[in-house]
């Protein structure tokens, strides 16, 4: 076989061919193909991420619903701001039903939040001690919400046994538009 000028520019123009192939099909299919490869690479990320997301959305609602009952037993605990007076002669039982004396008995002034209210209330009692700590338990064990702020114990030094207590004791109701103690201070 001859190689002559006839051959050598059918070569040239085969290598041509495929030069031209590899650069405008092979070369932009490859790079359409890297271009898809990243896309599906970026959403298997975020779907990812969205599954983690949402992987504690089944959690919130449990414990939304769990806060939800957790507020509905707290305000069965919340009298009506009128029958504060009710828990005012409980505590007032409980001060006689455990010896003790009462000093001095004044409402403070009443703290208003979104759903309820707080009425303070100072109390100066003497007496027996184990008088004072049982009537602090039965306190704690009333059906109504309380809390004790702020106490200050006192040894009557002549007689043993005997002590003076300043408590503040809060009681949290309610408000009610037509309550006294909804519209003090």
């Amino acid at each position: 076989m001859k190689f002559g000028i006839r051959e050598l520019v059918f070569v040239c123009v085969m290598v041509g061919l495929l030069a031209c192939t590899y650069f405008f099909v092979f070369k932009r299919a490859n790079e359409k193909r890297a271009a898809l490869l990243a896309e599906i690479e970026t959403k298997t990320r975020t779907l990812n991420n969205l599954q983690q997301a949402t992987a504690g959305i089944q959690d919130v609602n449990n414990k939304i619903l769990e806060l939800q009952q957790a507020i509905t037993f707290f305000e069965s605990k919340l009298p009506k701001g009128k029958e504060v007076d009710k828990i005012l002669d409980d505590v007032t039982k409980l001060v006689k039903a455990n010896n003790l004396e009462t000093k001095s008995f004044k409402s403070l002034k009443t703290e208003k939040n979104a759903n309820y209210s707080e009425q303070p209330i100072q109390m100066s009692l003497s007496g027996d001690f184990n008088g004072f700590y049982s009537f602090l338990l039965q306190l704690e064990k009333l059906q109504r919400l309380t809390r004790v702020s702020d106490m200050t114990l006192q040894k009557i030094s002549d007689r043993n046994g005997e002590m003076q207590a300043q408590i503040t004791l809060s009681i949290f109701f309610e408000p009610d538009v037509n309550s006294n103690y909804a519209n003090t201070n």
